[in-house]
């Protein structure tokens, strides 16, 4: 019982999905309304500075690297796209203000294997 516990207790708070930091993170921000794009979006926080913002462009999966900084502890704002909310998981798009809920991803490879799917 005690080798379960210790292995819960490390995953939980050492991994990587679950830190409060954001580096080395992927993130995918859904709504329940039907979109333009078609698909969620999907980021990899990249460094402290730079975000991988995924998208499919002729049947490919590409990304744009967009500048992000955060506004203030709880608050990132991520270049031409808009803000996410750490604390609840909420990007606010800036056109039209509509709100997408995000979650972690396990992986930045995670992202394609979704992305795949729309294909």
């Amino acid at each position: 019982m005690y080798k379960i516990f210790v292995i819960f207790f490390c995953t939980f708070f050492y991994s990587n999905v679950f830190g409060e930091e954001i580096i080395g993170k992927a993130l995918r921000c859904e709504t329940d309304r039907e979109t333009m794009r078609g698909y969620p979006f999907y980021f990899y926080f990249e460094n402290s500075k730079n975000t991988q913002a995924y998208f499919i462009q002729s049947n490919e999966i590409k990304y744009h690297n967009k500048d992000f900084e955060e506004i203030n502890s709880n608050l990132l704002e991520i270049q031409h796209i808009g803000t996410i909310d750490k604390e609840s998981l909420i990007m606010t798009h800036n056109k039209g203000l509509r709100k997408y809920n995000c979650s972690y991803l396990s992986s930045k490879k995670q992202i394609l294997i979704e992305l795949n799917e729309f294909l």
